[in-house]
């Protein structure tokens, strides 16, 4: 496993009853308590990933967070530091499943 080296992952090893999935198995999942979407500039999530994986397009009424599953190591440094807690780890299968029935609901 080549899961990147965190304070986070450190001490994880250490903590009974830890979630099933490792890191590598899950993804961040940003959710609809998102503030950005609503024209408040936050973007911490952003700022916290260490391999860029959140990131922002420019939409009508504010920028609109976007995650990179590719890029994303289930780390979950994000979550601590969003204020509305619009953020959590999910099964990187779900989350990609996800993704794909969003895009084909677009028109």
């Amino acid at each position: 496993m080549n899961a990147t080296l965190t304070r986070r992952n450190l001490f994880r090893a250490f903590r009974p009853g830890e979630a099933t999935a490792a890191p590598a198995e899950r993804v961040a999942q940003i959710g609809q308590a998102c503030v950005e979407p609503r024209g408040v500039t936050c973007r911490r999530c952003g700022e916290a990933c260490d391999v860029a994986a959140i990131k922002f397009r420019l939409m009508r009424g504010g920028a609109q967070p976007y995650l990179d599953i590719s890029t994303c190591t289930g780390c979950g440094e994000c979550l601590p530091v969003c204020p509305v807690s619009a953020i959590a780890l999910a099964d990187r299968d779900r989350a990609i499943l996800a993704v794909s029935l969003a895009a084909e609901a677009r028109p």
